[in-house]
């Protein structure tokens, strides 16, 4: 039953507390206060807290109580303070904090971005460029952990005879007959061989090629190293959001693909006339982040001229543009392409091309995917997150339904697509623009149709929903979409919610 729980919250693009997940498993029906509870929201918050299932078991009782929650006051419940810290801030309390975006000038600053600044041409010395760089800055991090101090370039560190500590780039990654894990690294000097025990503190870890570790252990008379800790770049375990003065909002869209069949247009029409309303929240929102596939394209997969309803590029973008003409003038959009998109499919992308530019209004920006974008200065790092394919064939457990965990993997890493050579095309750039150099205080993604709201580290991790209905292809592989979700959140606290539409 709690696999259950978790799966049924999973699916709703939101989380559940584990003491609401021990009150849960207490009562005769498990799965009820969770129904009233999520029947009872508006806007779902970002984890569900022993008090949302309590509240809503009390109030729930029958159909004319449950249709007062919304209107109720957030009734104060005596529980620890250890069970109710955790927990975020419900939609009640998220409305009341709300603020007029009008009431506040827009404040974009595009801090990183490949558009203009592209220079490869897909030479070997482009390639050991790239990897050089990323492997030099990914290092950097690492020799900035203490348990890395002194770290020593593997050709050294081989023939040593006491504790070593050196960083690689994984090559290869075997797991042995005994559960062991064999990691092959290298570095800009050597090559090495690492034996991760299975009954070592990392052996939990999943590695995948082409990512940056380092290592703590031991070299044996063959010269193979036995790991006593594997070491990633990640970012720092103290870190409490950086917020702003005021309550004012952004909003996060993704995979609207416009021109498709499967577009829901009577969802994006509520989700227009919404933001234009008097609605206190519709009115907080200062910014809309777009992060990518925003048109179906063309030719992008077999056959997909079937599943057009719109079969000119352009006539997409067009269509957008319309789409996008009623929303809000306190509503400041900021826009990056996916791979479904009109700019090259290699990872890092361009802006969208002027041409498709010229079909917007003027308050839209164009950034590039990935981009590092400040927002009344809270950095917000906007990608579209194909390299999600990756992750999920690459490790065990990973899935669609899930992509908060592959977007945890992506911060651990501190690289966006670490995985060269799978599903995610990558230009080999002079700079690796995937790297997570700077820590974000918002982490946006799309891709996956799913959605998402959570914080790892102090950083909010946001997946963005599609306003795409289920296709062929993903019923085909019995994906589930979660259409029409918009996360919000608050610039001022990193609170979130989701609204359906």
């Amino acid at each position: 039953m709690r696999e259950q729980l978790l799966a049924f919250v999973s699916r709703r693009g939101t989380l559940l507390e584990p003491a609401a997940v021990e009150y849960l498993l207490s009562q005769q029906d498990p799965m009820g206060p969770l129904d009233r509870f999520f029947a009872s929201c508006a806007e779902l918050p970002l984890m569900v807290t022993l008090q949302d299932v309590v509240r809503t078991a009390d109030l729930g009782r029958t159909a004319a109580l449950r249709a007062q929650v919304n209107a109720a006051p957030a009734v104060a419940l005596r529980v620890p303070a250890a069970v109710a810290a955790p927990s975020r801030e419900a939609s009640a309390s998220f409305r009341r904090q709300s603020e007029s975006a009008s009431d506040h000038a827009p404040d974009v600053r595009i801090l990183r971005d490949i558009t203009g600044r592209s220079t490869c041409e897909g030479t070997l010395e482009d390639f050991t460029r790239y990897f050089r760089n990323r492997f030099q800055t990914l290092s950097r991090m690492l020799r900035n952990r203490r348990e890395l101090g002194g770290a020593q370039e593997i050709s050294k560190a081989r023939r040593s005879t006491r504790e070593v500590r050196f960083i690689g780039m994984v090559s290869d990654v075997r797991d042995t007959k005994n559960g062991h894990r064999i990691l092959e690294l290298e570095d800009e000097t050597d090559r090495i061989s690492v034996l991760v025990l299975a009954d070592s503190s990392s052996a939990s870890e999943t590695f995948v090629n082409d990512e940056v570790v380092g290592i703590v252990g031991k070299v044996n008379d063959r010269g193979l190293v036995i790991a006593e800790s594997v070491v990633r770049p990640d970012i720092p375990v103290v870190r409490p959001f950086r917020g702003i003065g005021e309550h004012i909002r952004a909003a996060f869209i993704s995979d609207v693909h416009v021109g498709s069949t499967t577009f829901l247009d009577e969802k994006w029409s509520k989700l227009t006339t919404w933001m234009s309303s008097d609605d206190e929240l519709a009115r907080s929102l200062r910014y809309l982040v777009v992060s990518g596939d925003v048109v179906d394209g063309i030719g992008v997969y077999p056959r997909q001229d079937e599943e057009l309803a719109i079969d000119d590029i352009y006539g997409q973008y067009e269509a957008l543009a319309k789409m996008m003409a009623p929303l809000p003038d306190h509503l400041t959009v900021i826009m990056i392409p996916g791979n479904h998109d009109a700019v090259r499919p290699a990872e890092p992308q361009p802006a969208l091309p002027q041409p498709i530019r010229k079909l917007f209004d003027s308050n839209l920006i164009f950034a590039g995917n990935p981009s590092l974008v400040s927002l009344h200065g809270v950095k917000v790092l906007a990608y579209h997150g194909r390299s999600m394919d990756d992750f999920v064939s690459a490790i065990p457990g990973m899935n669609y339904h899930r992509p908060l965990d592959a977007m945890r993997e992506m911060l651990k890493m501190r690289h966006l697509a670490p995985i060269y050579g799978g599903k995610t095309p990558i230009a080999p750039e002079a700079e690796d623009h995937l790297n997570v150099d700077e820590v974000p205080d918002i982490f946006a993604t799309g891709h996956v149709h799913s959605v998402g709201v959570d914080a790892y580290r102090g950083v909010v991790l946001v997946n963005s929903s599609t306003w795409q209905a289920q296709t062929p292809y993903q019923k085909m592989r019995n994906i589930e979409p979660l259409p029409a979700r918009l996360p919000i959140v608050d610039l001022g606290t990193g609170a979130a919610v989701i609204k359906e539409f």
